[in-house]
């Protein structure tokens, strides 16, 4: 979470430097097609298991922390809803790689509720978001309440980042107050789950014995 706010406000910074301003004006030129653009190489990024952060920022730039607010999150969602596809169809393909360190983890949260474990997964951080999309798409979880829990779990993130930027890029000091409150709150809560699921590891393992 340190990472993402330190990359989104260096990206703020080289775009006040004017160094992207072109592309910014590229873009905005072209409207509609423009916008469509951009909304599906977000997409990609979030299907595939690429970085998006800075072009998040970027996406702000352009479209503002309102409408670009909304692309981020709603390219978010759909392309969690492709990462689970991927996985979903091609479950060989991902057996062995980075995500199976998480599947375990996954099964353990999703085996007293699906919902509930779903949700944890898309609000703290233990798991990285291409994973969680990856692990739901390998274990088949339901899609319904998959692709609930990722527009819930998403959102949070999305507000903080537009807030961030707008508090950054625009000098507001209450919305970057509200983006570091946000950030802060999942952080506290990211920290507060990890206490409970490593306290229940410990008894389950002493009962074991």
């Amino acid at each position: 979470m340190l990472l993402l706010t330190t990359l989104a406000i260096y990206t703020v910074y080289v775009l006040q430097t004017g160094d992207a301003e072109s592309i910014v004006a590229w873009i905005r030129r072209y409207r509609f097609i423009g916008f469509v653009a951009v909304f599906l190489f977000q997409t990609l990024l979030n299907m595939l298991p690429l970085p998006g952060e800075i072009t998040a920022v970027m996406v702000l730039e352009i479209y503002g922390p309102y409408w670009g607010g909304l692309c981020l999150w709603t390219s978010g969602i759909i392309g969690a809803f492709g990462g689970y596809w991927l996985a979903w169809s091609f479950s060989s393909y991902f057996a062995g790689t980075r995500v199976e360190p998480y599947l375990a983890k996954m099964e353990d949260w999703l085996r007293a509720s699906e919902f509930k474990g779903l949700l944890i997964a898309r609000f703290v951080p233990f798991i990285p978001y291409h994973a969680v999309n990856y692990a739901a798409g390998l274990l088949k979880v339901n899609l319904f309440r998959y692709m609930l829990t990722t527009a819930i779990g998403v959102f949070p993130h999305t507000v903080a980042m537009s807030a961030l930027y707008a508090g950054v890029r625009k000098g507001s000091l209450l919305w970057a107050v509200i983006g570091c409150m946000v950030f802060m709150l999942l952080a506290g809560l990211s920290w507060y789950v990890k206490k409970r699921t490593s306290g229940k590891s410990r008894k389950s393992r002493v009962t074991a014995e």
